[in-house]
């Protein structure tokens, strides 16, 4: 008697349930693509102007470290002999302590450059890998390099037309920027100031 109760129940709701899919809106086909960020991040036009950039504002600045650095090297060698004086090995424990804090701060200074240079590409990055999915209707972007995908079929790969409309936005982008104000420090050729 309970069967014949649940039946009827049984039955009303097999019969509902395509009603209630067929009233629900269809859900579209998920089409994924996949982009390998570390391509994008090392070959782009950006990402090269950004290396030039950080070696034209910092690289100076490195070599003479580095060459002091050589030079405490050689200076701590010569500090072995024991007939060294107690006021040479306090100066060479000076100086690189000096050199230590001159370190510290340009490491902290290339850093801070790096990281508005970083949040920049990633900008730009994004925008063009929107771009680029919504152009070829893509609802669904992976970043191959971040792990997770084993496998891509190649018809997903991304990564080029993500890389040529980075280049365009970043050319677009150039474009746009006022160039820097010359340093009116600076005298003219031939002339003082």
């Amino acid at each position: 008697m309970r069967n014949l109760l649940w039946l009827p129940l049984a039955l009303c709701l097999l019969l509902a349930a395509p009603v209630k899919a067929a009233e629900s809106p269809a859900v579209p086909a998920a089409r994924i693509g996949v982009v390998d960020m570390q391509t994008v991040a090392t070959q782009s036009d950006p990402a090269k102007a950004a290396k030039e950039q950080m070696e034209a504002k910092f690289g100076q600045e490195r070599s003479k470290l580095e060459k002091s650095g050589e030079s405490l090297k050689k200076q701590a060698e010569a500090l072995k002999n024991p007939k060294v004086s107690d006021q040479k090995k306090l100066d060479f424990i000076k100086a690189k302590q000096e050199l230590d804090q001159k370190t510290r701060n340009f490491l902290r200074k290339v850093e801070q450059e790096e990281l508005k240079l970083r949040q920049e590409m990633i900008t730009l990055v994004f925008n063009a890998t929107y771009e680029v999915a919504r152009a070829k209707g893509y609802n669904f972007v992976v970043d191959v390099t971040a792990g997770g995908v084993l496998y891509a079929d190649q018809s997903m790969d991304l990564t080029q037309d993500v890389l040529a409309e980075v280049n365009k936005l970043y050319k677009t982008n150039s474009a746009k920027k006022p160039e820097p104000a010359k340093d009116d420090k600076t005298p003219a050729k031939g002339g003082k100031k």
